[in-house]
């Protein structure tokens, strides 16, 4: 990836106070923040990258722009993994997220249950 600082938008009058958000950095991909608790100031993360821009360094860069423009806004992020999912795992790992929890069938996959990771980093 390019030195570019990558900005994530979001649709006009889209907001966080709403319980979920979802911020684009085209063309590459979008992240999600859901599960809002603005009283804890913390939201789930999510991400998705376009296939053509995978394994280029734009998923971290993602959620390096995401901490920047929300570090005032939240003071705590997390993400649930397939615990199969190990190259998510390897990129919030690289983002600075550590395991926080671990969940028995959490995530339904391929009709399958399957176990979750949880990962939370404070910013």
């Amino acid at each position: 990836m390019g030195q570019d600082k990558l900005v994530l938008v979001a649709e006009e009058e889209a907001s966080l106070s709403s319980g979920s958000l979802r911020l684009y950095a085209l063309p590459y991909g979008c992240v999600d923040l859901y599960n809002y608790d603005p009283l804890n100031r913390r939201c789930a993360v999510g991400i998705m990258v376009a296939n053509e821009y995978r394994r280029q360094g734009y998923a971290l860069a993602m959620l390096q722009a995401l901490e920047t423009q929300y570090r005032d806004s939240l003071h705590t992020l997390y993400a649930d993994i397939a615990e199969t999912n190990q190259a998510s795992i390897a990129l919030f790992q690289k983002a600075g997220y550590q395991q926080c929890g671990h969940f028995q069938d959490w995530l339904l996959a391929n009709e399958k249950y399957v176990d979750s990771i949880r990962m939370q980093k404070i910013l």
